[in-house]
This record gives structure tokens, C-alpha cells and sequence, in this order.
């Protein structure tokens, strides 16, 4: 079953390639509901997903039919999401909060709806597999804390699809209690300008960037784990590494979690906060870097 992941990672490698090279051929936009940048973006996400469960499962204690479980809802989600997003984005039409057509509605729900919670069964599922694992306690921290970051993530990104939008406004759940009819997306003044990921001016709390963070959680600290312990670091160096970097992403999080649900937009958050944000950063940063420096002497 690992090798459907690995080979679905090259797939969606392949993808990011394939939307890169047009996008920047077209001279599309690169912001914006409708860009060739979300299918590329989303198999950026799905690939990398493929490729750290594919590394934390031989670690697990998973029995054949919980390891297919796992398999089956995260190639369901990589594949059917970049392809939902490929399809809307070559169609020139906004794939999310899209339900101009009942083609576009059913894409909507099917990707938004049944494919994210097929994904957050199969992830529920992968974390049994810590339980009663012989793996190093660093392992266990960096796929526990991978896993529950990655859900933070996908939690935030059904805050977005119940509101409709990416700016969070003080409510939950809105966008039901309107018909689900045309684009229902929000307007451009709502989100204000676009810097990639960053959107300093929006009118209300970002939640793009820290969905964004959220859902790379097992790359930003359950590979790390995996990669010090494959290289043979000690393991009280590798506790305290992997400890490390799940306190400065946990805190990271956090303030973005902060600034969001408080409606703080980036340009109305005071100096020494996004000071703060950016202290972590970099600290994982160098954490991260120490974890390399400590692989490569190992090895």
C-alpha cells in the first residue's frame, strides 16, 4: 500500500510541474478565485502528504485493514482535490464557493464536504496506530504532533467553507443560511490585496495563511522526526529537537489562530506581535536547521 502513496506523490509532482509551467506560459493570474496556481498549490499540499504518511506508516502499529483505511482516504483526497481544483481552474471558474452550475455545485460539495472528511476519518485512523507503537518517543511526538497540526488545518478549512470565505468575520457557519446559488465567494474588497498566501489588508481575520500552515503539519514536524531518527541521532537529541519545533509551530499557530478569530487584520496587528510571529519562525527555522547539521553529521 506505500507504494500507491509514493507513486500518487509522483503524480502529483508531476502536476505542480504541469500548472507551474502553464501558468507562467499563459501569464495567468496568480491571485484570485480562478488561477492555475490552486491546482498547483493543492498537489503541492497532496504530495507531500502522500509522501509523509507513506514514511510515518511502517513506524505505526496499524493492522492491514486500518493501514488501507489510512491509504485509501489520503490518496482519495490528494488525487480528487488537485483534480477538482485542475478541472474548475482550466474552466476558467472559481472552484471554491462555486455553485453557479450544478456541475460546479457538485464539485463544490464533493471536495469541500465528502473528500476533506474522508481525509479526517483516514487521519483519526492513523493516530491509533500511536498507540502501543514500539517506536522512539520522538517519532510518537512528531507524527502526534504532525497529525493534530494537520487537523487544526482541516478544522480551519471548514470554517472557511461554512462562511464562505477565507476572512473570518465573527460568525460560523453563515454561508448556509443563504442559497447556495452562483459565486458565493467573497467580494474583492473583503479580501483586499493579495500577496500570494499573505493578505495584509483583508477586511477582517485572514484565515488562508493559517489553514495554510495548519495542513502542513506532518512536513513540518512529523518528517523531521522521521528523518533524525532514520539517520540515527541520538534519541534525547531528537526528543529535544522535535520537542523544540512542536512548541515554536503550536505557538506559531496560535497567534496566527489569534489574530484570525479576533478579526485582526496583518496591517492592524501592533509591531511587536507580528514581531513575535516572525521570532518563531525563525526559530523553528533554526531548529530546523540543527536537526540537518545533526543528520548529516550522523551520517
Amino acid at each position: 500500500m506505500n507504494r500507491a502513496l509514493w507513486w500518487a506523490g509522483w503524480v502529483l509532482l508531476a502536476a505542480i510541474v504541469v500548472h507551474v509551467v502553464a501558468l507562467v506560459a499563459t501569464g495567468g493570474a496568480v491571485t484570485g478565485p480562478v488561477s492555475l496556481r490552486k491546482p498547483a498549490t493543492f498537489a503541492e499540499t497532496s504530495w507531500l502528504l502522500c509522501w509523509s504518511v507513506g514514511l510515518a506508516l511502517p513506524w505505526l502499529r496499524l493492522g492491514r485493514v486500518r493501514r488501507r483505511l489510512v491509504v485509501a482516504s489520503v490518496l482519495a483526497f490528494g488525487i480528487g482535490e488537485t483534480t477538482i481544483m485542475a478541472v474548475q481552474a482550466w474552466r476558467g471558474v472559481p472552484s471554491h464557493y462555486n455553485f453557479t452550475t450544478p456541475f460546479d455545485a457538485v464539485l463544490m460539495r464533493a471536495g469541500a464536504g465528502g473528500l476533506a472528511f474522508v481525509l479526517l476519518a483516514g487521519l483519526v485512523v492513523l493516530l491509533t496506530g500511536t498507540r502501543g507503537s514500539t517506536a522512539p518517543p520522538s517519532v510518537l511526538l512528531g507524527v502526534r504532533a504532525g497529525v493534530g497540526v494537520l487537523l487544526v488545518g482541516c478544522l480551519v478549512g471548514f470554517v472557511m467553507i461554512s462562511n464562505m470565505s477565507g476572512v473570518f468575520q465573527g460568525a460560523f457557519a453563515s454561508g448556509f443560511a443563504e442559497p447556495q446559488v452562483g459565486y458565493l465567494g467573497p467580494a474583492a474588497a473583503t479580501v483586499g490585496r493579495e500577496y500570494l498566501l499573505l493578505r495584509p489588508h483583508t477586511h477582517g481575520g485572514d484565515l488562508v495563511l493559517l489553514h495554510a500552515v495548519g495542513v502542513h503539519g506532518m512536513v513540518l514536524l512529523t518528517l523531521p522526526a522521521l528523518g533524525l531518527a532514520r539517520a540515527g541521532v541520538p534519541e534525547r537529541t531528537r526528543l529535544r529537537l522535535v520537542a523544540t519545533m512542536t512548541v515554536l509551530v503550536v505557538a506559531g499557530l496560535a497567534g496566527l489562530a489569534v489574530a484570525a478569530f479576533g478579526q485582526r487584520p496583518w496591517d492592524s496587528l501592533p509591531a511587536v506581535a507580528v514581531a513575535g510571529l516572525a521570532v518563531l519562525a525563525l526559530g523553528y527555522v533554526a531548529t530546523l536547521a540543527r536537526s540537518v547539521v545533526r543528520v548529516r553529521q550522523t551520517g
